[in-house]
């Protein structure tokens, strides 16, 4: 045989062309790697069942591209798969809550892990934990969702999110304190105290109309009626928050399990936006007039302060400063006023008329308690909801009016 045939050069390269490429492809599998591990919050569980358990797990990639998993647990449960996207190498945090527990057993181990099922197939480590099942015990917790992404200082979020109060045990409880707190970090003390209201911030204060009582049967579920302004309090700094709500407040139920009576969602504080904030600066009477038909009795001077961050509407023609008699309320008059700058103030001066539709009224009941109101009907969109009040001038104009 010729051996210059079975040892061609140009043969000989081609073959170690292709040795090189297939090496390299089995070196790019070799190269590519996933891992994964979980793990149970609690190593063990002891109370009603079925129990819900946490577990965080990690995720590993040396590349980019997308990885696909389940959770696997011991009681042969499929969860749903989900999809990560990695833009390169890292690892990424996943959290889950699984369902565990037969009520007809009064104990055993279980377990759960990660299951990676693309771009190749195998399952992590198993988390293991142990479940005690007791029934009678008690076990109360909660869900707080539907939160809003934000809120400003001063904000009534009213019933803008949802809470859901469930009793896990097999005893009833009744007047149970649920208490709405904000709070810097997504975690509550336990046991959990009754929060304290303010009108300042606090970590954990609690929010103005945010304590409400419930009571649940055995294995109940219940949807609270947040009827509560839930106000955030006004000088809270921007930032990032937790809006978190706490069963059991004051700790009045011995529970398998107090690390779950607390459920927290996030809420972004944001800057308060610009507004007016009128206020009466100072009410004054000025002087007499005279007691006859379609001519002032009386004249007040009213200041107008704006303590708020902006300019108010220019109103010269509208009801803006009103001075009333609070008996009948409908011996009045009113002026309007014209913008005030942040930090400005304006004076007005308010004429009280003769009271041609009752003119005994002004000197019968007397003497007469007078009051300036500020936006009486709230024309002005105003960083406070409710209207500023005068204090009251009382007057009596039986001396100008006598004979009339």
């Amino acid at each position: 045989m010729d051996s210059n045939r079975l040892f061609h050069p140009g043969k000989t390269t081609n073959i170690g062309i292709i040795v090189m490429c297939v090496c390299l492809i089995v070196a790019g599998y070799a190269e590519s790697a996933v891992t994964a591990a979980l793990k149970a919050d609690a190593a063990s569980y002891y109370g009603p069942c079925p129990a819900e358990m946490d577990f965080k797990g990690t995720i590993t990639s040396d590349k980019s591209g997308k990885i696909q998993y389940r959770i696997k647990s011991s009681d042969g449960t499929l969860f749903p798969v989900e999809t990560l996207e990695f833009s390169g190498p890292g690892t990424k945090t996943i959290k889950a809550k699984r369902t565990f527990g037969d009520p007809t057993q009064t104990s055993y181990e279980a377990w759960a892990a990660i299951e990676i099922v693309y771009p190749e197939e195998f399952l992590s480590d198993k988390a293991t934990f142990n479940l005690a099942c007791d029934q009678m015990s008690s076990d109360l917790t909660l869900k707080i969702k539907e939160c809003p992404k934000t809120a400003r200082p001063g904000q009534d979020i009213g019933n803008a999110f949802k809470v859901k109060a469930i009793n896990r045990g097999g005893i009833s409880v009744s007047d149970i304190l649920v208490d709405i707190i904000l709070k810097k970090e997504p975690q509550c003390p336990v046991p959990a105290q009754p929060a304290e209201y303010s009108a300042n911030f606090h970590d954990g204060v609690l929010l103005k109309g945010g304590r409400h009582q419930v009571s649940l049967n055995a294995g109940q579920s219940l949807a609270l009626n947040l009827n509560g302004p839930n106000t955030v309090p006004a000088d809270i700094s921007p930032g990032d928050y937790f809006l978190c709500a706490v069963i059991d407040a004051g700790n009045k139920i011995k529970e398998s399990n107090k690390e779950n009576n607390c459920s927290c969602c996030p809420l972004r504080i944001a800057a308060s936006a610009a507004k007016p904030d009128l206020e009466i600066a100072a009410f004054r009477f000025r002087g007499w007039g005279k007691c006859e038909p379609n001519q002032p009795i009386f004249y007040f001077e009213v200041t107008v302060a704006n303590v708020g961050s902006a300019p108010s509407p220019a109103m010269p023609d509208k009801a803006l400063v009103q001075v009333t008699d609070l008996p009948r309320n409908d011996w009045q008059s009113s002026v309007g006023l014209n913008s005030i700058p942040p930090g400005g103030r304006q004076t007005v001066e308010v004429p009280i008329y003769y009271y041609s539709k009752d003119p005994a009224h002004m000197t019968k009941a007397v003497p007469h308690p007078f009051r300036a109101i500020v936006d009486p009907l709230r024309l002005i969109n105003d960083r406070r909801d409710k209207n500023q009040m005068s204090d009251i001038i009382y007057l009596d104009p039986s001396s100008v009016c006598s004979g009339k």
